[in-house]
C-alpha cells in the first residue's frame, strides 16, 4: 500500500516566502516616499536646474525706488534710499545682490534687512535690479527691475555782495594766519554795532552770512537728504559777546535731555579754538578750546538750555531762545566773550570753529551728526573748520546788503 507524504504545511514552512513578500513590500513604500521628497531630476545629475525652477517662485520686491521715481538731489553727500522686501529667502544659504544697469553689483546682502542708501557718483538713469544667487554665482531669482533718475539740483545760497574793503580785509586775514584750509572754506563773522534780539526769531540776520551746515561727520552712514536733518548758521559778534542763529531742518524734533545730556537729544554744538596758530597740530583740547550745547527744549515743558561741556565753568550769562517751525527749529544765542578762557575779539582774528546739529529722530541717542566742516570728531580741534572775524563797520548802514544768488 502506497504511503500518503501529503501534510498539511506548517508556518515555518512557508517564513523564506513571507519574508520575500514583506522585503518586496518595503522596498515599493521607500521608493514611493523617497520619490515624493527628491524628484526624479536628482537620480539624472539635474538637481541645480529642478532648484533653480523650484526657486524662481520665491518673492523679491524693490519697493524703493519706484517706478520712474526722480531724486532731486542737492548735496553729493545725499543718497537713494533702497529697499527690497522678500518672502521664503531669509533663511537660505543664498546671498541678494543688487545690480545697477545690468553689470554693476552696488551691494550684496548675506541676510535680512534688505535696505541700502546708495550714494550715486552722478547724475543719470539707472535700472536696479536684485538678483538671489547661490554659492556659485548663478542667479536663483531676481526681483522687478526698477528705472529712475538722479538729478542734482543747484541750490541757490544768498550771499552778501560786500565792498572792496570788506572783501580786501578778508582776503587778508586769510593770508596772514594759517588755518585748514582742508576743513572746508571760512565762515566769516561780521562786528554787529546793534546787535541782535535774542528772541528766536531770524528775520534781523539777513544783513549777515551765512553757512550751511550739511556735511555729514559722525554715523555719516545714516545721511540720506538735508531735508532729513542741516541747517544754516549765521553769526556775528561786538566787544562784549559772540551771537548766532541757526536755522535746523530737522523732520522729526526729540528732545528729552538736559544738563550735560543735551546731545544725546536733538541739538547744536559749537566748537572754538581761540588760539589756533599756538596750537594748530595739537588735536586734544586744551584751555583755549571750548565745546558749547544748545538744547531748543522740546516746546512742551523742557526749556531751552546751553551747557559748556568743555572747559568745565558756568554757562551764566548765556541767552538762548528757540522756535519750533514746520521743517525743525531755530536756535538763537548770546555768548559773552568772559566764558572763553583769555580771550577777547579783535578784528581779522581767525578761530578755529565748527557748527554741528545732532539728530536723534525717535532714538535714544545720537543718530547722525552733520556739520558746517566737511569733517567733524568730537575731541579732536584738528577737525575744525574757519571763523574769521572781521570789523566792516555798520552794516545796515554801509550799504553791504544787496544780495546776489551764487550756485
Amino acid at each position: 500500500m502506497r504511503k500518503n507524504y501529503n501534510k498539511y504545511t506548517g508556518i515555518l514552512d512557508r517564513f523564506p516566502f513571507i519574508t520575500v513578500a514583506l522585503i518586496l513590500i518595503c522596498a515599493v513604500i521607500f521608493i514611493l516616499v523617497f520619490k515624493s521628497r527628491f524628484p526624479m531630476a536628482f537620480f539624472s545629475g539635474s538637481s541645480h536646474q529642478q532648484e533653480t525652477r523650484e526657486t524662481s517662485g520665491y518673492s523679491i520686491l524693490i519697493t524703493s525706488p519706484t517706478g520712474d521715481q526722480v531724486f532731486k538731489l542737492v548735496n553729493e553727500n545725499e543718497t537713494v534710499p533702497i529697499s527690497i522686501k522678500s518672502k521664503d529667502i531669509e533663511n537660505l544659504d543664498y546671498k541678494l545682490k543688487l545690480v545697477l544697469n545690468g553689470d554693476e553689483t552696488i551691494r550684496t546682502f548675506n541676510s535680512p534687512p534688505y535696505d541700502f542708501n546708495w550714494n550715486p557718483d552722478k547724475p543719470g538713469r539707472y535700472e536696479l535690479v536684485a538678483n538671489l544667487v547661490d554659492d556659485k554665482g548663478s542667479i536663483i531669482a531676481s526681483s522687478n527691475t526698477v528705472s529712475f533718475t538722479v538729478e542734482y539740483a543747484s541750490e541757490a545760497i544768498e550771499t552778501i555782495a560786500r565792498s572792496m574793503d570788506i572783501e580786501e580785509k578778508k582776503t587778508s586775514a586769510l593770508e596772514a594766519s594759517e588755518y585748514r584750509s582742508q576743513n572746508g572754506a571760512p565762515l566769516f563773522s561780521f562786528k554787529c554795532y546793534t546787535p541782535p534780539v535774542i528772541d528766536g526769531i531770524i528775520d534781523e540776520w539777513a544783513v549777515y552770512d551765512k553757512a550751511q551746515i550739511a556735511n555729514p561727520t559722525i554715523k555719516k552712514e545714516n545721511f540720506t537728504s538735508i531735508k532729513d536733518c542741516s541747517g544754516v548758521i549765521y553769526t556775528c559778534w561786538d566787544d562784549t559777546a559772540f551771537y548766532f542763529a541757526v536755522q535746523v531742518t530737522d523732520d522729526v524734533v526729540n528732545q528729552k535731555f538736559t544738563g550735560n545730556q543735551i546731545n544725546n537729544g536733538d541739538s547744536v554744538t559749537l566748537v572754538f579754538d581761540t588760539a589756533l596758530s599756538d596750537d594748530f597740530n595739537i588735536p586734544f583740547y586744551n584751555s583755549d578750546d571750548s565745546q558749547i550745547d544748545f538744547s531748543p527744549g522740546n516746546f512742551s515743558g523742557i526749556p531751552p538750555e546751553a551747557f559748556i561741556y568743555f572747559p568745565s565753568k558756568s554757562s551764566k550769562g548765556i541767552e538762548i531762545k528757540s522756535s519750533q517751525t514746520k521743517q525743525g527749529y531755530i536756535i538763537e544765542a548770546k555768548l559773552p566773550w568772559d566764558i572763553f578762557v583769555s580771550y577777547g575779539p579783535s578784528d581779522l582774528d581767525v578761530l578755529g570753529f565748527t557748527a554741528s546739529i545732532f539728530d536723534t529722530d525717535n532714538l535714544e541717542s545720537t543718530e547722525l551728526v552733520v556739520s558746517s566742516s566737511p569733517q567733524f570728531e568730537i575731541n579732536n580741534v584738528t577737525t575744525l573748520g574757519t571763523l574769521v572775524l572781521i570789523d566792516g563797520g555798520d552794516l545796515t548802514l554801509t550799504g553791504d546788503t544787496k544780495t546776489s544768488d551764487n550756485e
